[in-house]
């Protein structure tokens, strides 16, 4: 069968195509790589290629023509997947050189029928991953809030001491945007964080309430850093203390004092192994449920403004 799935696009959190290929190479149970690592392949793979380019991306055309030289002159063996179908020219070089041609729509399929080629009429399944799996073995770790607002200096720090204790974790992210933020902002963020965290970081992009209530408690940490320090009207940090889940951010002299490490939550620069002991995790997490019902609740708040 094939060896990996190669994609036009790695980033999940921002193309469907890039998701459905990283799905499908999950599935498949082999990896997903991008068209720019092609060194990775070796004469005799066989690979599948998931397409999809943009003719306004000359970046991504050039790679694709490297694909074509290179596959033709290392002998890999590639059947390839279209999402979109522009005639271009490097669309039917690729063809050319494919073992099969499949299509991801009938538009497609009518488009390139008439090619010498094998070519099937498929589709895209559901993009909605119900095959999440909650680590036993590892900490699990969540994340979200709106995208210009994560700080990737105190992840950098936090992953870095991750690592000098020796924890084994991976850590997912949602994210949302005001109105106003550029788009377009987020994927230079993610790109850093996937250098700060490698392959622990798990993009899930907009989640609903209910959805992001799941991975709350499913996680064993929860984790978001603010500029200077949390603030009182920093709610997504109540919202996850109510629900249980230990929380790990940075503080200041400006923190809600009834915030205390190792007793409610965590502070990043107060990471000591034995806090992150599951049950201590837990018993800090019960602690946080019972304090931000105590001293942020919705009831005292409305007392003290009426």
């Amino acid at each position: 069968m094939y060896s990996c799935v190669v994609s036009s696009n790695i980033k999940p959190h921002l193309s469907g195509a890039a998701k459905f290929s990283f799905l499908l190479a999950q599935k498949l149970n082999i990896p997903c790589v991008g068209l720019s690592e092609i060194k990775k392949l070796k004469r005799g793979d066989n690979v599948l290629l998931s397409l999809a380019i943009c003719k306004t991306n000359p970046d991504l055309e050039t790679e694709a023509w490297r694909w074509v030289t290179y596959t033709e002159e290392k002998g890999v063996n590639y059947n390839i997947f279209f999402h979109t179908f522009d005639d271009l020219p490097i669309e039917h070089a690729l063809i050319k050189n494919a073992n099969k041609v499949y299509c991801g729509n009938e538009e497609i399929y009518q488009a390139l029928k008439e090619f010498n080629k094998p070519i099937y009429s498929l589709w895209t399944s559901s993009l909605i991953n119900r095959e999440v799996d909650i680590e036993k073995d590892i900490y699990n770790i969540f994340s979200f809030g709106m995208a210009f607002k994560i700080h990737t200096k105190h992840h950098r720090f936090f992953a870095k001491r991750m690592e000098e204790l020796g924890i084994n974790y991976i850590i997912r992210f949602s994210t949302g945007f005001h109105e106003r933020a550029h788009f377009g902002n987020y994927d230079a963020i993610a790109s850093e964080l996937e250098d700060i965290y490698g392959d622990k970081v798990h993009f899930y992009g907009f989640l609903s309430d209910e959805a992001v209530s799941y991975f709350i408690q499913s996680s064993d940490l929860f984790v978001n850093f603010f500029p200077k320090g949390v603030r009182a009207n920093n709610s997504t940090i109540y919202a996850v203390m109510e629900q249980g889940c230990p929380v790990l951010t940075n503080t200041d002299a400006y923190s809600p004092s009834w915030m205390k490490s190792g007793v409610n939550m965590l502070d990043v620069g107060d990471m000591k192994k034995n806090l992150f002991d599951k049950k201590q995790l837990k018993k800090i997490g019960k602690k946080a449920v019972i304090d931000v019902n105590k001293y942020a609740s919705w009831g005292r708040l409305i007392t003290k403004i009426s």
